[in-house]
């Protein structure tokens, strides 16, 4: 063992490597999903830090949360459950894997690959299952822990972006995040056709009675003809806000199923549905044994800003009896909004929960815990879901674990980096504990104007996010256009960019613009103007929104919006799913029957408007935008519409006119009403020779690069059995060979001796160690792993591998080194320069503080984890890491 006390400082790394200059670290504004859990025996607390790529692992048989270490794992780990007291399995949700972990020594043993965007894991059933959803596929995948080289059982679930789970032992219930609410859409040419039920058949139709409400402005021209939204009613029929019959222009259906029921023996799946929108999370009620599901409900039927101000949005709380689950409960969590108006005083706003994204329950059923992500707090309800009392908490509170015996819960604030202690007797807050959580200070200030509800809306339960979830969308249309508004006089660029004889002119923007859906907010700076029609110059010209969309009293200042800018601008698309490792075009992606290569050189060279203009014409690589405004004539549409962003395309399928069993009501173009871009491309402005081009351009458009690059994210692990296997070895030639072109890099992570290491790839088939001066090749760190010395390797966005690999807080000094030197490699403030031997917490001295630390870490008899911060190391060098070694570092340290 190494002698500790007599370690000195060590130096600095300098990498030349161009690829360090790049970002240290990317956005992807990732929301966990559990990320809270303890073991059974209680004794470990383990925490997803997504923005680190870890999971922390905390003490708590001292009775109160003590860090004894963090463990490498994917990208953007999003939850984490404790199958046993050794044994963990993490979700890591971009890196389309699961790491499986060892709580007695913090490996990483096994790297699981379920599919695309995996959310969450329970286990259940006898003999065990792990049950596991792959939200962008809409799929659950069920492993047999006890054989993890058999292939998983693919369930397909029906409906969209399956993400939470919970389970009473014997059913596992998926809750489907992005349901929707029984709402779809109707195009301008059927609102303006003879099945309008209106007499007249006007387009758009009043909203109340006769009459718009509110009222049209004296002198406003005839607005466009727009599409419309309409609901399927409890009869059956399809419905508009005003309560018109529209069933004889609807052709489809949708199932609005919310919560995936699943019976863990047979795998059999049925659904409860009619719950809310957007389902976030669920939780098994002890004693009743109903499912409770928290989440929110959108009110986009009803249309006209005014109507909506401060109002489109409800956090409700559904429970259903899994056995029979028809008539739901649904309980509004805010209770003392009664939504007559959009603004209420703050006192009222702040007893607002907003964006709630975990319940649990005690173990009586009696009481129960959610959280308000947005609104920065946590409610207390009774069985029934009626509100019993609240409890501010950090920023982002999210997911949470009852710790019945010892009277607390544990709840991760994720935009603060802390687990509060929450003593349940009292519902008071004791501590909150912090952790490294290297998010820039940019993303930090920017976050609270995009989600924290107290702060920008007028109710205290609603924000931007509520609608762009996670900076991203809900898949609905809203028609957020204003009677009583008056018109915008075009000044934007109309056809710019397009060759003769392409012209006309762009009208002036009308007050009352139909519906349009919700864009997302990745990528969109650099793509001014804004809106679907392009009605928004920059960021900016939305600050009026807080107050007439969100009900605030106030706009936000010119510093606020610019902070809020520069956050929205660190939010990254994911990969696209559909292309290669390396960043190529396959010939074929599921479910689509066209070749994406032929679609590409179709799209970048073919002549499809009258042999005149090409689709990268107007969808100009890389976002597939043009910062312009495409005229109505030149659309056929009522009114003018710039051209969008084509990166996040793929994410938009799921809507077909002849379905009946539709997971989304809202399809393609401004408002959702064309449902596939094969049929888009059908518009009579596009001129194909076959059906076969129009099937390749769609496919390839399901792969439209999002500037993310598909290898981020990749992992495998050897771990002795498979360090020959050739499949582990073409994917390692891969990861390489794409890292090589500096469009990413490569870190491994592993232990050696007892002790964790890091590597960060620096080129030429070579990595730098987390130990100043060792590089290694990969190919003799292949072959150097065992089982019990296992090696994780990591495709990492390039400029983070540093980070990510060897210097985990960035303070130049690598992170074995600190180790070594007494200092934290979590804590930029302590470095080898300033440590003290024998100090545990980095403040520089010696004390009782450093003494518990040590403790601990202990974890008796047998074999510890021998980790960073904690540094519990055999300090007795008996080979084992125990009670002795608080003795031993009592008599070398203690003051």
């Amino acid at each position: 063992m190494f002698n500790f006390s007599r370690r000195g400082v060590v130096g600095v790394l300098l990498l030349s490597s161009p690829a360090f200059a790049q970002s240290t670290f990317v956005n992807w504004e990732t929301p966990p999903i559990h990320p809270v859990e303890l073991t059974p025996d209680g004794s470990k607390l383990l925490v997803a830090n997504t923005a680190d790529e870890r999971i922390e692992v905390f003490n708590l048989t001292t009775g109160w949360p003590v860090r004894i270490g963090s463990i490498p794992t994917g990208i953007n780990p999003v939850s984490v459950r404790a199958r046993t007291n050794t044994e963990a399995w993490v979700v890591n949700h971009l890196s389309d894997s699961i790491s499986i972990v060892d709580l007695t020594t913090f490996h990483v043993v096994a790297t699981l690959k379920p599919g695309d965007e995996p959310a969450d894991i329970v286990f259940a059933g006898n003999p065990q299952r792990a049950f596991v959803t792959v939200s962008q596929l809409n799929q659950v995948k069920v492993y047999d822990p006890a054989n993890l080289s058999a292939a998983p059982i693919t369930l397909n679930i029906q409906g969209e972006d399956p993400r939470a789970l919970a389970t009473d032992g014997t059913r596992v219930y998926a809750a489907i995040f992005e349901s929707g609410n029984k709402t779809t859409i109707l195009g301008a040419t059927v609102v303006s056709s003879t099945i309008n039920p209106y007499p007249n058949h006007p387009n758009p139709p009043p909203n109340s009675g006769t009459v718009f409400n509110p009222p049209l402005t004296p002198g406003l021209p005839t607005p466009p003809a727009v599409g419309l939204i309409v609901e399927r009613m409890p009869d059956g029929t399809w419905r508009d806000d005003n309560n018109h019959n529209w069933s004889a222009a609807v052709t489809w259906n949708l199932h609005d199923d919310d919560v995936a029921i699943i019976n863990a023996s047979t795998l059999a799946v049925t659904y409860a549905t009619g719950l809310m929108n957007l389902n976030m999370s669920l939780a098994v009620q002890p004693g009743t044994g109903k499912v409770t599901v928290i989440g929110t409900e959108a009110t986009n039927l009803t249309r006209f800003e005014p109507n909506v101000s401060g109002r489109f949005t409800r956090v409700n709380m559904a429970g259903f009896d899994p056995v029979n689950p028809v008539n739901p409960s649904i309980v509004d969590l805010n209770p003392h909004l009664n939504y007559s108006g959009p603004t209420v005083p703050q006192a009222q706003r702040d007893l607002s929960i907003g964006d709630p994204r975990g319940i649990v329950w005690d173990a009586t059923g009696a009481k129960g815990y959610v959280t308000g992500m947005g609104s920065n707090n946590l409610i207390t309800i009774d069985a029934t879901g009626q509100r019993l009392g609240q409890l501010a908490l950090g920023q982002g509170p999210t997911g949470l674990a009852l710790d019945v015996p010892r009277s607390r819960l544990y709840v991760l604030n994720r935009f603060d980096g802390s687990v509060s202690v929450i003593d349940t007797t009292s519902d008071s807050e004791l501590s909150r504990v912090s952790f490294f959580d290297p998010t820039p200070q940019v993303i930090r200030d920017g976050r609270p104007f995009f989600y924290d509800t107290h702060r920008t809306s007028g109710l205290g339960q609603t924000a931007c996010a509520s609608c762009h979830i996670d900076g991203k969308m809900d898949n609905l249309a809203w028609d957020l256009g204003n009677p009583a508004g008056t018109m915008k006089t075009f000044n934007q660029s109309c056809n710019g960019g397009l060759p003769p004889p392409f012209g006309g002119a762009c009208n002036d923007w009308h007050p009352m613009k139909g519906p349009m859906t919700t864009q997302t907010l990745v990528g969109i700076l650099g793509t001014e103007p804004f809106h679907w029609r392009g009605d928004r110059e920059n960021l900016a010209a939305f600050d009026p929104a807080f107050m007439t969309l969100l009900g605030d009293d106030v706009q936000l200042t010119t510093d606020e919006m610019t902070k809020f800018t520069s956050f929205i601008g660190t939010i990254k698309f994911p990969p696209n799913p559909n292309r290669t490792i390396s960043d190529g075009l396959p010939t074929s992606i599921p479910g689509f029957p066209g070749n994406p290569q032929n679609g590409s050189t179709l799209f970048n060279n073919n002549f499809i408007d009258g042999g005149a203009l090409r689709c990268v014409q107007c969808h100009t690589l890389p976002t597939g935008s043009l910062n312009t405004i495409i005229s109505g004539n030149l659309l056929n549409e009522s009114q003018g519409f710039k051209v969008p962003q084509l990166r996040n395309i793929y994410e938009k399928t799921g809507f077909s006119s002849t379905s009946q069993v539709n997971n989304r009501g809202f399809g393609f173009i401004h408002d959702g009403s064309v449902p596939t871009i094969f049929d888009f491309l059908h518009a009579p402005v596009f001129v194909f020779q076959s059906d076969t081009q129009r099937r390749d351009i769609e496919a390839f458009l399901m792969c439209f690069a999002t500037n993310t690059h598909p290898a981020v994210g990749v992992q495998v692990t050897v771990d002795g059995s498979n360090n020959n296997n050739q499949a582990v070895i073409d994917l390692l030639n891969n990861m390489q060979t794409v890292a090589n072109s500096g469009a990413v890099s490569i870190v491994a992570k592993s232990w050696s001796a007892g002790l964790q290491r890091g590597y960060a790839y620096i080129g030429s088939g070579n990595f730098q160690s987390d130990h100043q001066g060792e590089v290694i090749t990969m190919t003799a760190l292949r072959q150097s792993a065992t089982s019990g010395n296992e090696i994780t390797f990591t495709v990492v966005p390039a400029g983070t591998q540093m980070r990510l690999g060897i210097d985990r807080d960035l303070d130049g000094f690598l992170d074995f080194d600190e180790i070594l030197a007494f200092s934290d490699p979590s804590d930029p403030a302590s470095t080898p320069a300033n440590a003290v031997a024998g100090d545990m917490n980095g403040d520089g001295h010696v004390d009782l503080a450093d003494y518990q630390r040590v403790a601990g870490c202990i974890t008796g008899a047998g074999a510890g984890p021998v980790v960073s911060p904690c540094i519990a190391l055999d300090f007795d060098a008996d080979a084992d890491v125990d009670l002795g070694d608080i003795a031993q570092w009592t008599n070398d340290f203690a003051p």
